[in-house]
């Protein structure tokens, strides 16, 4: 039994690679890239170490290669920051020569990121009821909003001594909330606060719980 991606409802797949797809729209979601975290921190003063490399492009490709999406929707958070350095910019290139298809929706980071790329940003996507935004700003439109930014993560533990903080999807009948794409993100339960979610699916390394 595959237990590296679950169906959440009819047609709705979430991964444990951070992804979730959109069987019947043909769809790709993942949300809060953060492409060039440790460089951007480094341009700041505080050297993180360069390895591991970032793989978000390589990781995105294996996605698309097995869902072979009609669409892919980043949302937000494309880039830790748009600085005009090689290296993010190198990452930049290669996303958008090797994945077609790709819409950008632009995060609270992605402040200047169109000065990087040749690519339009959007403020949102919207599909067959569904709305796919960064997060950041709210919404009173109708669709069922599909979004990121809040890097939600949940605590599993055995019930006596030993927990850990694994990164989730948070699913209500009004919102699913993404997690972080980006390895480096941490994440946090605050969101689970603001609505009443009736299910979190976390990710346990590959598998799903």
């Amino acid at each position: 039994m595959d237990k590296s991606r679950l169906q959440i409802e009819p047609g709705i797949w979430v991964d444990a690679r951070r992804a979730i797809w959109f069987e019947r729209l043909g769809i790709l979601a993942v949300a809060d890239l953060h492409i060039g975290y440790n460089w951007a921190h480094r341009h700041s003063g505080q050297m993180l170490p360069l390895h591991p490399p970032d793989d978000t492009v390589s990781r995105l490709q294996v996605l698309w290669d097995f869902y072979k999406p009609t669409e892919l929707l980043l949302l937000g958070d494309i880039v830790h920051r748009a600085l005009p350095l090689p290296q993010i910019q190198s990452e930049l290139q290669s996303l958008l020569a090797n994945l077609p298809g790709v819409h950008l929706i632009a995060g609270n980071q992605d402040r200047l990121l169109e000065k990087l790329i040749s690519a339009p940003l959007q403020t949102d996507h919207a599909r067959d009821g569904y709305l796919f935004v960064h997060g950041h700003q709210t919404t009173e439109r109708p669709e069922r909003i599909v979004m990121g930014h809040e890097h939600p993560a949940i605590s599993v533990g055995d019930g006596v001594a030993t927990s850990v903080k694994c990164p989730c999807f948070l699913i209500s009948r009004k919102t699913i909330v993404l997690p972080a794409f980006s390895l480096w993100a941490a994440g946090g339960i605050e969101v689970a606060l603001r609505e009443r979610f009736d299910r979190a699916v976390a990710i346990l390394g590959d598998k799903l719980l």
